[in-house]
Parts: C-alpha cells; sequence; structure tokens
C-alpha cells in the first residue's frame, strides 16, 4: 500500500502510524509545510514542501512587524489554515510517488490545492480532522466553512469520538472513527514501580498556559502538605523552545523556590521520545490537567507504558479512558475534582497497579497499528469504488 499524508507538520501522535506502515513494508511519504519545535525522525524524514514564496515573503513581513511592536502571537494558525500550498511542486510530488491514498490534515487554504491535484490525478483522498465523530447539530456554516466543505473531500476520519447526545448530536455521513495507533512499549512486569519508596507522578506536555501545569504544581503542594505520611515525587517533562514557554517555565520555577517544593518536584525539558518513554517506565501515575486539549496522545503513551491515566474531559481523545478501571475522567478546570481523583490513587498502591494492567490491555485491544491499516484500506476501496478522488 502506498500512502501519503499531508499536514501542518510531522506531529508526535502521527509517528506510531507511520512506524507502523515502515515495519510493514508500505511505502508511506509525509509531506509538511514547515518544521516543529521537537519532533521525530527515526521512522521517517517528513518533505517540507513549505509555501509558495510570496507567501513566504508576506508571513516574514507580518512577524518583523508584530516583533517590532512587541505583539506575540500564534504564527502557526496563520501558516496551517491560510497557507496556500505549492502547486507545482506538489502536482510533481504526487506523479512521482503515484500513492493509492492521500490524508490530510484539516480544511484549509492548503488542502483546497491537495484536493484540487488529487482530483485532477484521480487518486482518493481522505480528511483526517480531530472534530469529534458525534459533531453538535448545527445549521449553521458561513460562507468561509461552505467554501472549505466543498473543496475538500467529503470522507473523514477521526480519532475523537464525543458524547452521544440525544437531539443534539449527529455523525455526519462519510465520517469514521479511527482511534490513535499506540503499540504497547512497557508490560506491567517490565516497570520500575515506586521507585526509591514513592510514588511518582509524572506530567507530559508543553511548558504553556494551556497544559495547566500549574494545577501540578499545586497539587504538589498539597500533597506534601496534607499527606505528609504518604512518600512521593511529581516529575514534568516538557518542551521550552519559544520565549513563551520559556517565560512559562520560569513563574512555575519561581512557585517552586517561594513555596520550598524542590524536594518534591522536578521539571525536565526538551528531552527526546527515547527518554520520556524512561520517564513513563519510572512512573506510577500519569496526570494531563489541560484545558481545550483537542486530541492529546501523551496519556495513550502512559497508558501503553502501563499506567493508570487522569486527565480532563477537555480532552477530545479522553474517550480511550475507562472510567474507575484504568483511570479518571475529571471536570475541566475542577481542581478539586482532579486532587480527588489523584488522592483516590496515591494512597493505593495496589490500585495503581491493577489499573496500570487496565491501561496496558486496552491499548493491545484498541489501538493497534494493524487496526489503523484495515481501516485505511477499507475507506480506499470505498473510495475507489465510488470514483469520489476529492471534494464532497
Amino acid at each position: 500500500m502506498k500512502v501519503m499524508y499531508v499536514a501542518p507538520r510531522y506531529h508526535t501522535n502521527q509517528v506510531p502510524i507511520i512506524e507502523g506502515f515502515v515495519r510493514g513494508g508500505d511505502e508511506v511519504t509525509f509531506v509538511s509545510q514547515y518544521y516543529g519545535g521537537t519532533e521525530d525522525y527515526s521512522a521517517l524524514e517528513p518533505i517540507i514542501l513549505g509555501y509558495p514564496f510570496y507567501f513566504r515573503a508576506a508571513l516574514n513581513c507580518y512577524k518583523t512587524i508584530k516583533k517590532w511592536m512587541g505583539k506575540t502571537g500564534k504564527d502557526f494558525v496563520i501558516q496551517s489554515k491560510f497557507g496556500p500550498l505549492p502547486g507545482g511542486r506538489f502536482r510533481k510530488l504526487l506523479k512521482e510517488r503515484q500513492p493509492d491514498i492521500v490524508i490530510m490534515r484539516d480544511r484549509s487554504v492548503y488542502n483546497v490545492g491537495v484536493t484540487r491535484a488529487c482530483r485532477k490525478l484521480g487518486i482518493p483522498a481522505l480528511l483526517y480532522t480531530q472534530s469529534p465523530l458525534w459533531e453538535e447539530i448545527d445549521g449553521k456554516g458561513g460562507l468561509i466553512r461552505s467554501f472549505f466543505r466543498a473543496h475538500t473531500p467529503g470522507l473523514r476520519i477521526t480519532p475523537v469520538l464525543g458524547e452521544k447526545k440525544e437531539g443534539k448530536t449527529h455523525v455526519k455521513p462519510g465520517s469514521y472513527y479511527v482511534p490513535f495507533v499506540m503499540e504497547p512499549h512497557i508490560a506491567p512486569h517490565e516497570k520500575l514501580h515506586f521507585r526509591d519508596d514513592k510514588v511518582q507522578i509524572l506530567g507530559v506536555g508543553k511548558y504553556v498556559g494551556q497544559k495547566r501545569h500549574e494545577m501540578i504544581l499545586e497539587l504538589t503542594k498539597d500533597l506534601r502538605d496534607r499527606q505528609p505520611f504518604i512518600p512521593f515525587h511529581v516529575t514534568i517533562v516538557g518542551e521550552v523552545v519559544t520565549q513563551e514557554q520559556k517565560n512559562y517555565i520560569a513563574r512555575m520555577e519561581e512557585f517552586i523556590r517561594e513555596h520550598n517544593l524542590q524536594e518534591f518536584i522536578t521539571l525536565k525539558r526538551n528531552f527526546t521520545i527515547k527518554q520520556v518513554y524512561e520517564e513513563y517506565r519510572k512512573a506510577d501515575i500519569f496526570v494531563l490537567p489541560s484545558k481545550g486539549e483537542v486530541a492529546s496522545i501523551s496519556h495513550l503513551e502512559a497508558m501503553a507504558c502501563s499506567l493508570p491515566v487522569i486527565c480532563s474531559d477537555s480532552n477530545g481523545t479522553s474517550c480511550y479512558i475507562q472510567q474507575d478501571e484504568n483511570g479518571y475522567v475529571f471536570r475541566d478546570a475542577e481542581y478539586q475534582d482532579f486532587r480527588q481523583y489523584v488522592d483516590r490513587l496515591v494512597g493505593d498502591r495496589e490500585k495503581i497497579l491493577q489499573m496500570g494492567e487496565v491501561s496496558y490491555r486496552l491499548v493491545q485491544e484498541r489501538h493497534k497499528f494493524e487496526s489503523y491499516r484495515a481501516r485505511i484500506k477499507e475507506i480506499e476501496s470505498l473510495l475507489r469504488e465510488g470514483g469520489a478522488t476529492g471534494a464532497g
């Protein structure tokens, strides 16, 4: 099978999928718009196609003006949503690789061009989004939304199940639920448990406000003050590349000094994926208190390493957690709800071990690459049989 992915960048959540295709002998190409801050190229090096020269020039001017004015912003939103495709280069690549299917991330100006190229060459095209399978019933559209829907693939896959609400949500035709791929990494018997006779709590995520690491800091302080008889240690691993991230971790370090938490928490930065998995191996509980997490994969990585996991209900992929079986989903932004679930685990080492075993089993049953590949192959066949190679 020959597969081509097109996405703004080569995100961590794509790595297990790419590894599965490569391992099985399939031919896979990954086309990116730009390099991310930290990416893992051990399985495949993406092709950075970029943008036409005029867009690069305009974007550089925008960044210069913004810097001169002392303002910060999310340039990647402009790039990924409105950056145009360098059509000639992409069509040449498409003719060279001749993929069986092209899977593109999200509706964007870039992917309008990708869809047109696929239609012209008769190559089946599939959309990958992180919108829930069960979407809110919404008759509203708007010209921009309608344009993107009309000029990008009608069939889509999503790793987010969402919640079925009678009369409020529905599954749009052509939508398929395909969970993130994650191979089992560390079996329960291979883990290090309760290192230094402490319950080891781990958080993984960029040092930005969305990740709500401050909730983990508050948790650390509370555990020290309320449960001094339970030995524990907290570790946070995250990316520190941008000035925003540097400022955020500096505030965290100030909080740690102010409350004398140095003995109870360690902040680590810019780890490789191999180093992160070593942290999973040494941990006992994984926590992810972030807000508005469209589709996190870090708690699935933790599950693959036999860890019980705790995350907020604003995380789209919280559906991978079986409540009170392999972890807990708490109410978004509700610190007391978050803390009560940590409390349930931190004082019950037997429950930690039991939940970790369930996490590992769920990954084996629901997230293996073979299931993902079979689903993509099935959708490719549907597209070819129906002659649906482009938008609609």
